[in-house]
Formats: C-alpha cells, structure tokens, sequence
C-alpha cells in the first residue's frame, strides 16, 4: 500500500467521522422549558447553532410575556387611562394591536380583544374557580366591549380607549405572538428542525422532525383520555387549540368556559374545542378562539369565509372536521363539515 493511498484512506476516514459527528449534532437535541403566560413553554430545537438560537427565542417570549401582560406595562397603561387620554406606545405594541385589531374585524368581531371588562366580571381561574356574573352585571358590561370605542393615531402613534373601564385583553394572542416570534429567531440561526410548544394550545414547527419528514402532533380529545388523531405538519405550520378543559366553572351542573361571546357575554355550552392550523402561532390562537365562542351555525360559516382548516368537539364528543384539516390529520377518521 503506497503511502499517497494511506493518506487517501485516512482523509476519507477523517470525512466519514466528521460527518457522522455532524449528524449527530443534528440529532441531539437542545430543549429548554420554562412557565409563561400561565403554562409550560417548551422549545426544542436540532441543529449545530441550537443552543444560542433556544436560548435566545426563549429570552424572546419572555420579554413578549412582560410586554402583554394584564397587570402590568403597556396593557395596564392603556386600561388605567382609558377615557382619560390617548398612551403614547413603542412601535411594536402599535403594530400589534393594529394587526390583533384588524384580525378580529375579519371574524365578524367574535374574537374581541377589548373584552376585559367582561373577562374581568366573571373571573376565571385554573381548577373551576370564578363567579357566575347576574344577567344584570353582564348588561352593564357589554358596552364597554366595543371595538369601535378603540382609537388608533398613527402620526401620534397612541392607542386611546374612549371610554372610562374599557380594557384591553390580549390574553388571546399574545402566547401566540411569542411563539411566532421565538420561530423567527430559530430560523434566523438556520436551525434543521424546531417545535416551539406553549401549553399543547399554541405550537408551531420549523423544518423537518428528527429522521425526516412532517412534524407529527398528537392531538388530545377533551374529555376522553383518548387521542383525536395526529397532525401532520410541514415547516411554518402552527396550532392553536380553544378549549373548555383549565379555565372554567360549574353551576347546576353546567361547565362554563372562560372564552366568551363578547355579543352574548356568556360562553357557549355546546362545545369542548377547537383546533384551526395556520401559517401563524398567533392567527391561529386568534381564530380558534373566534370560531370556539361563535354559536352555531356562525362556526361553519365563520371557517368557510376566512379559510381555515379546523377540527370541532362539540358537547356531545362528536368530532368534525374540513376536509384540509382531514388530509393533515393523515385521513383520521371524523365527520365532515357539510
């Protein structure tokens, strides 16, 4: 054997071992979870910048966290100051809720992110505690949910509630918005694979799973301990689920949610869930809630003219589902929407 074919065998060695080093890099994966927006955030993401990149979609969703939250910054702000004066807000915040605004018009106003005052009346808390508002309080509530009482200034660049105990809520979206963004950053640092994961309810996927192909979700039934089916998602697909399972209270043996029909001021009671798949963590937060609290027929009317690929549970455990989302779930087995 010369010794010019040695090196040769050797180099080819050398190669054959980095890459295998290298795939495994790609393989292993780095995670890093942590509680948020009232439940557990878990990331995880494969490729040779995953760490900084985890580490900095992580440091991402908390600030968005502190940014959104009800009793503090800019949402506090606004509400303690409406139908006083127009707040001044930062670029992003302006952005935000012209954008969360503008989404919720698209829903023929089912999704109201004005809605505090009414969320705020009945209280909801984990573990069935709250309070079953009179007819009377939810009444004197209602009109202080009225998005068109909600001004925008883009020169001033302020956001004014016009009208004194109006307040802002975007409980709805804003774990949703930070999943988009920490996404954002994992593709930024070019990462082969990501599941950003808030609670089970607000997910999206970046690249390829681990071995290839579509990210699969298993998605839970809300009363059965059962699986509904698995989701097959492709890079830049997201999740949102709105359910009546954490947060709710019963009375006389009827189980109110905390997502409510800000046209009602009740939530509906003849449904369990809803998961609509988007190209957006945050619309998909946004619609499942909207299409959750629409009452009946307005739901299927609702998916039919925004476009969306949904699944419904509704008070009887029945399943159903638009054909879109029945091809994601892989053909599982479900009624369709007619």
């Amino acid at each position: 054997m010369t010794r010019k074919f040695r090196l040769f065998l050797g180099l080819v060695g050398f190669l054959l071992l980095l890459l295998l080093l290298l795939q495994q890099v790609r393989l292993k994966p780095v995670e890093k979870n942590g509680f948020l927006f009232g439940t557990l955030i878990r990331i995880t993401a494969y490729g040779p910048k995953a760490a900084i990149a985890v580490e900095q979609a992580f440091a991402e969703m908390e600030r968005i966290h502190r940014l959104t939250a009800q009793n503090q910054g800019i949402v506090a702000r606004l509400n303690a100051e409406a139908g006083r004066k127009p707040v001044p807000v930062d670029g992003e915040t302006f952005f935000l809720l012209q954008r969360v605004f503008r989404l919720a018009e698209a829903t023929a106003g089912h999704f109201n992110p004005i809605i505090g005052a009414l969320v705020e009346l009945w209280d909801f808390d984990y573990g069935g505690k709250g309070r079953l508002p009179s007819p009377e309080e939810i009444r004197r509530v209602l009109p202080l949910t009225d998005s068109n009482l909600v001004a925008f200034d883009q020169k001033a660049q302020t956001v004014f509630l016009k009208q004194a105990g109006m307040k802002l809520d975007l409980s709805g979206v804003a774990k949703g918005y930070a999943v988009d963004r920490a996404w954002e950053i994992l593709q930024q640092f070019e990462v082969t694979g990501a599941l950003i994961n808030g609670g089970e309810s607000s997910i999206r996927v970046l690249g390829e799973r681990p071995g290839g192909g579509p990210w699969r979700i298993a998605l839970s039934h809300p009363r059965r301990e059962e699986w509904i089916g698995v989701l097959y998602l492709e890079s830049g697909q997201a999740l949102g689920t709105s359910a009546d399972t954490e947060r709710y209270i019963e009375s006389e043996g009827q189980r109110y949610s905390h997502l409510l029909n800000p046209f009602t001021g009740y939530p509906p009671t003849d449904i369990m869930a809803v998961t609509v798949v988007t190209d957006s963590a945050l619309e998909a937060d946004l619609y499942s809630t909207a299409v959750f609290v629409a009452d009946g027929d307005n739901r299927e009317r609702l998916i039919n003219r925004l476009g969306l690929e949904a699944v419904i549970v509704d008070d009887t455990a029945r399943v159903v589902m638009t054909p879109g989302m029945k091809a994601i779930m892989n053909g599982e087995e479900g009624e369709e929407f007619p």
